[in-house]
């Protein structure tokens, strides 16, 4: 009994030993957990799956060492866990390892709290990160599959010979016209074919051949409609060692539409070369002549088309320099139309040619294509027109300078009978006004033999004396104005000023009026017709001594004169009585006045405006009544 006895417990402990030998050796880690989720227990084993040693783990708690992102989940598995006695539950998460990194596990954990020998929750957990990585490549590698075939325009379909299809990307649902897999396979594959005849062509190609390429095969989509399509496939062996055809088709209505119109264009252009008189060609930089018509050949006088691609394509230009401008312009603008060109034939006679071209670029090669119509006969007429248009077009210019001249010889009759008719019948009241008075007051005096009374008639008749002079002398400045050939010196504008100043000296109320002159840039000299600008002085400066604002106790006018190379700027500034806006614009009217104080002939601002007209410039004037005036002048500098 006592020998059985030691037999079983050296059993028990040799089974104890392999046990934790095995255990001590795995590479899958042991952790027990408390309800809590404390780590009770550590297998050696841990230390092979991530560097920890029992301390390491050792009444800490699992959840420490989750990837944040697992923690949720991991939270629910382990209340699943704990709620299910008995149970396990598996599941996958990231654990860090020892020197930080997070590899993927898949962990079970059983609940074996309610076992005594236990007390806790079985947490097994291995790595799975090769695993998990293959995984994850192969869920890419099928995405990345499936993203093709549902994305690529070409038709993908896998078939059952007879009896359906087992896989049809998005591309052949709509290139047939069917919503689904399971609609497509309510009709047979037979029906999408238009000729059955090349539908067991196909099949008996691929019999013999296993595979077939680029086969132009006409199909029948959903709605009845035909199109072209390319199709391509190959014979397979299924999973169960049945017959598959795996295959893709292109849609090619398109491009079949089009390579039929490409094959009319070719007819229609051979014919047109053959018919057209146009020289059409295609060449190279580097090349030359690559293609000519017959037309081109003939223009050239060549016999055939190939002495003409034969030659130096800059001996067809009597200017070779021509030819690179036209090359050059091709480059920047990409065409060039109805360039006129004169060309050189084969014997060396030259004629004009009209030249329209573009450049194409076809696999890195540089295209010049064009035609050439021959215009020498063209050209003759039009040179011909264009000697008869530049003549008749002298005789018009001719005409109309003649046209012009005469215009502005009526226009200046016109102003000067309006200024003649105008000047008569001022002439007539202003010089007789005065002359009456003289007169009445001459046969007063003889009547009146009062002592003393004669010399103030002789007064009277003084001053109205003096006012025909005026009147005298604004008809002789108007008609130097209007009249005088302009006369062109080198002018002093301060002296010229100050002398028209001095010449005023008789004037009431001269003494009353201050006057400044400031001259800037007197290094300039200035030069313009001393008459006019005298007149123009003249006028101005006496106005501003006719018109002071007696109601003012300082009146004064201030000239400021600034001489540059281009022409002076002349400004009059004073606090006379001003002018009202009513008048303003009518102040150079001939015989104007613009206040009833005036007492002169009513040229005065007439005849600046006509002297500044005379001399290139220009006039502006800012007036309000009861303040003052500002005239701006500008005067080019004259040369003589």
């Amino acid at each position: 009994m006592g020998s059985k006895e030691n037999l079983h417990t050296g059993d028990f402990n040799r089974s104890e030993k392999r046990f934790r030998a095995l255990i001590d050796n795995a590479y899958e880690g042991i952790v027990l957990y408390d309800e809590e989720g404390y780590i009770t227990y550590v297998s050696p084993s841990v230390k092979n799956f991530g560097g920890y040693e029992e301390a390491d783990l050792y009444n800490r708690k699992g959840i420490e060492f989750i990837h944040p992102d697992d923690k949720p989940d991991c939270y629910e598995q382990f209340a699943k866990a704990a709620d299910n006695p008995g149970k396990s539950v598996t599941f996958r998460q990231r654990l860090q390892v020892k020197d930080g990194r997070y590899v993927w596990c898949e962990t079970t954990l059983t609940n074996l709290l309610h076992e005594p020998s236990v007390g806790g929750i079985v947490s097994n957990f291995r790595d799975i990160s090769a695993q998990k990585e293959a995984e994850d490549k192969l869920k890419e590698s099928k995405f990345l599959l499936e993203s093709i075939n549902q994305n690529i325009t070409e038709a993908l379909y896998r078939n059952l010979p007879g009896e359906k299809f087992v896989y049809v990307n998005h591309a052949f649902l709509n290139l047939f016209g069917f919503d689904s897999l399971e609609e497509l396979n309510k009709v047979k594959p037979s029906t999408l074919y238009v000729n059955d005849n090349q539908r067991m062509k196909i099949k008996k190609l691929l019999v013999e051949n296993k595979r077939i390429t680029n086969v132009e095969i006409k199909f029948r989509r959903k709605n009845g409609e035909e199109f072209w399509g390319l199709i391509s496939s190959r014979l397979g062996e299924g999973s169960e060692h049945q017959e598959i055809y795996d295959g893709a088709i292109r849609d090619i209505t398109s491009e079949k539409l089009a390579r039929e119109r490409l094959r009319e264009s070719e007819q229609l252009l051979s014919s047109i070369n053959l018919n057209i008189k146009e020289g059409i060609y295609r060449s190279t930089f580097k090349q030359g002549l690559v293609y000519v018509n017959d037309a081109f050949v003939e223009m050239f006088g060549f016999d055939s088309n190939e002495d003409v691609m034969a030659v130096n394509i800059y001996d067809l230009y009597n200017d070779a320099e021509q030819r690179e401008t036209i090359i050059e312009n091709l480059r920047r603008l990409g065409s060039i139309r109805n360039e006129e060109v004169l060309f050189k034939r084969k014997n060396g006679d030259t004629f004009w040619g009209l030249m329209s071209s573009y450049v194409i670029k076809e696999d890195g090669e540089e295209y010049f294509d064009g035609a050439i119509r021959d215009i020498s006969d063209l050209k003759q007429v039009e040179d011909q027109l264009i000697m008869l248009n530049d003549e008749l077009r002298k005789q018009n210019q001719a005409l109309a300078a003649r046209e012009e001249a005469l215009n502005i010889a009526m226009k200046e009759l016109s102003d000067r009978n309006f200024e003649l008719d105008q000047l008569v019948y001022k002439t007539s009241h202003d010089i007789r006004s005065p002359l009456t008075s003289i007169l009445g007051l001459v046969n007063i005096a003889k009547q009146d033999d009062t002592p003393g009374s004669k010399e103030g008639y002789l007064d009277k008749i003084e001053q109205s004396v003096m006012k025909l002079d005026d009147f005298v002398k604004s008809m002789l400045n108007y008609a130097k104005a209007s009249r005088a050939d302009v006369q062109i010196e080198e002018l002093q504008l301060k002296e010229l000023i100050n002398g028209c100043i001095a010449d005023l000296e008789y004037l009431d109320g001269y003494k009353r009026l201050k006057t400044t002159v400031n001259v800037k840039g007197k290094n300039h000299a200035f030069k313009t017709d001393p008459l006019r600008l005298k007149i123009i002085f003249s006028n101005i400066i006496s106005n501003a001594f006719k018109y002071q604002d007696e109601e003012k106790e300082n009146s004064y006018l201030n000239i400021t004169v600034d001489i540059k190379s281009a022409g002076v700027t002349i400004k009059f500034e004073d606090n006379g009585i001003g002018i009202d806006q009513t008048h303003r614009d009518k102040i150079f009217d001939m015989f104007y006045r613009a206040t009833e104080k005036s007492e002169g002939s009513g040229l005065g601002m007439y005849i600046v405006k006509q002297s500044i007209d005379k001399l290139g410039g220009t006039i502006n004037i800012e007036s309000e009544a009861k303040k003052g005036t500002q005239i701006d002048i500008f005067l080019p500098n004259t040369e003589a």
